[in-house]
């Protein structure tokens, strides 16, 4: 073994300066999570693969297939990860906010700065893929369910200052998510930035007004 070779071999070996192999391994299949939501948001389902993933991380597909069987579990594991991503930035704005006014500014500038990001448009690739495709339905359904009762419990927290009933709280936050999607689609396949940024607007100025008016 040349000198070289074996420096880099015991990088990995603990104790010796480098990482050790558990830690190696959680980075690994941190990396494959993460390059397969990019994938989706950039390339979309039907073209994000095993293969594909595997060249955008600059792995080989033996690690790939190590830490996920096929793509479905791959693609389980994504829809775990997406709703963990909120950013410590993300956390502090909305734990700033007191008021109700405060809250629902947070809430809808942080959405709209959101929805065009690659989490978004992972998560509606999967939400469509699925639609046709029962096997990866039932391996992605379970974490969607999950992380939506968690959203909801979340959110009928944060705005309980709206005074609204739990049901009409929810119903709320499923239209501002339906609208968040819709915009997202037009602005993918219409391409349109400036009749986006209008758009954007006036959904901001329709979720603070209803949200006021019924307060």
């Amino acid at each position: 073994m040349t000198t070289t070779t074996q420096a880099h071999a015991e990088r990995w070996i603990p104790g010796r300066g480098g990482l050790p192999k558990a830690e190696q391994a959680r980075r690994t299949r941190e990396l494959i999570i993460q390059t397969g939501i990019r994938c989706l948001a950039s390339a979309g389902f039907a073209n994000t693969t095993m293969l594909s993933i595997a060249r955008e991380a600059n792995i080989s597909r033996g690690p790939l297939h190590y830490h996920f069987a096929d793509r479905n579990a791959l693609m389980a594991a994504i829809a775990e990860a997406l709703p963990q991503a909120v950013t410590d930035d993300v956390v502090k704005r909305l734990t700033a906010a007191s008021t109700l006014e405060e809250r629902l500014h947070a809430i809808i500038d942080i959405a709209l700065d959101e929805h065009l990001g690659a989490h978004h448009f992972a998560a509606l690739e999967l939400l469509l893929a699925a639609r046709n495709d029962p096997e990866l339905s039932a391996a992605i359904r379970p974490h969607f369910l999950a992380s939506e009762g968690t959203i909801d419990e979340w959110w009928t927290q944060y705005l309980s200052l709206l005074g609204w009933p739990r049901d009409r709280l929810i119903a709320f936050r499923h239209v501002a998510v339906a609208c968040l999607r819709g915009l997202a689609i037009d602005h993918l396949l219409q391409g349109d930035a400036e009749a986006h940024s209008d758009a954007i607007k006036l959904f901001r100025d329709m979720f603070l007004t209803f949200a006021r008016q019924q307060s």
